[in-house]
């Protein structure tokens, strides 16, 4: 069976495609914020070994899905939790996955890093795991303040 990508099985129609050296930085300021103590996403292979799980955060399972549900953003990165192993692409949407019915295993997170939501095969079990940036508060005010702007405006992003 040919692998699907990512943005494909969460049926995402409007997103931008960020490969190579541009998405590899974008993964890597996701990675200093919320497991700063790895360097890379070396060793972790798609249905092997998971980001997710090395995951250390305050809030999962239900409570990690209420606070999902209650954050928003004008933009988001979709990032597979095994970032590079097949090619390095992240995906940039206005439209934030409502669940993860597939049981696949990526990250969300809004543009400006304020928060990140895993989502795993093992959801309701060990996942998802909800993890705030730790200048958070900050960050998530201008995502409200944006999408206030944005509303006032009637603009549409993407």
């Amino acid at each position: 069976m040919k692998h699907r990508n990512l943005i494909e099985e969460l049926d995402i129609e409007n997103y931008e495609i960020i490969k190579g050296e541009k998405a590899l930085r974008i993964a890597h300021e996701w990675l200093s914020i919320f497991h700063p103590e790895k360097t890379s996403f070396k060793g972790i292979l798609r249905g092997k070994t998971y980001m997710w799980d090395l995951l250390k955060c305050e809030h999962d399972r239900e409570e990690a899905l209420e606070l999902y549900k209650n954050h928003d953003s004008p933009k988001y990165v979709v990032m597979e939790d095994c970032f590079g192993h097949d090619e390095q692409v992240v995906y940039i949407t206005k439209n934030k996955p409502e669940n993860n019915n597939k049981l696949l295993d990526f990250h969300i997170y809004p543009t400006n890093l304020a928060w990140s939501m895993a989502f795993t095969h093992e959801d309701g079990w060990i996942g998802p795991k909800f993890l705030k940036h730790p200048q958070y508060e900050k960050l998530n005010h201008k995502n409200i303040k944006a999408l206030r702007a944005i509303s006032c405006s009637g603009s549409d992003l993407i």
